[in-house]
């Protein structure tokens, strides 16, 4: 019954956790795009002496029916998480683009195992590390010409896992809710510079564009390097949690432990 009643309190806080970045990371994000597009819309093509909430209000006003105000929000909630799904992917994979090519702030597997073990000692890391046999992508021992994703991927969502499983009080799992939040809002805040140009022609709207934009590339260099932060910061919580007498229970083969 006790173990039933803890995989139940496990499964509600995992629901919220994912409800939490859905809302946040996916649903707010596409919402803020539709309103922009809207807006951009109803500037370009809408009626020139009325403004957006005005006309929206009476347009609802028309279709006075629970089933329509209903089929309205069941499609403006669609249509933002689709939307937010997709730019959180573009956003991702502009990261992905970034650090696949190693510009700054970007750092190369290696060169987080090499630091980590210039700051705890490198015969202190290897003695843990030598026993994973995913750890071989740090020392170059396997081409990642070959895989399908960043080597530091691989290793980071190992590291995860198994913190997860055996050393619970040491996963980074609210460093990776953070970063899924405010990588939805990379591209809204880019779009945005759209919307300024169309309500400010002038020097302020190029002005606002321009700082839309470069807003959008600092909030993309953060998440980049907050992206090799949480690699760094799985690494070192997994070799900690190897490292404290009696934190974990000893790695064995379930571990994937080649002795």
């Amino acid at each position: 019954m006790e173990t039933a009643i803890k995989e139940a309190q496990t499964l509600i806080g995992s629901f919220g956790t994912y409800a939490r970045l859905v809302v946040v990371g996916v649903w707010f994000p596409g919402f803020l795009l539709l309103c922009q597009a809207s807006y951009i819309y109803f500037r370009m093509f809408g009626p020139s002496d009325k403004n957006p909430f005005s006309f929206v209000a009476e347009k609802l006003k028309e279709y006075d029916s629970n089933v329509v105000s209903t089929l309205i929000v069941v499609f403006t909630l669609s249509i933002s998480i689709a939307l937010g799904y997709i730019a959180r992917d573009i956003a991702f994979a502009t990261s992905d683009f970034w650090l696949r090519h190693k510009w700054p702030p970007a750092r190369t597997l290696s060169t987080i195992i090499n630091q980590i073990s210039l700051v705890h000692g490198e015969d202190r890391v290897s003695e843990v590390t030598r026993n994973y046999p995913v750890f071989r992508l740090a020392r170059n021992e396997i081409s990642a010409s070959t895989l399908g994703r960043d080597p530091e991927s691989y290793v980071r969502e190992y590291c995860k896992l198994w913190l997860k499983q055996k050393a619970p009080t040491l996963n980074t799992e609210g460093l990776e809710i953070e970063i899924n939040m405010v990588m939805g809002l990379v591209f809204p805040i880019a779009f945005a510079a759209v919307v300024f140009l169309i309500v400010e022609r002038g020097p302020l709207g190029m002005g606002l564009a321009i700082l839309s934009l470069l807003a959008a590339v600092l909030m993309m260099y953060r998440i980049t390097w907050a992206r090799n932060i949480e690699t760094e910061q799985a690494v070192v919580n997994f070799l900690f949690a190897h490292w404290e007498p009696g934190a974990v229970q000893p790695p064995g083969a379930s571990d994937g432990v080649h002795r």
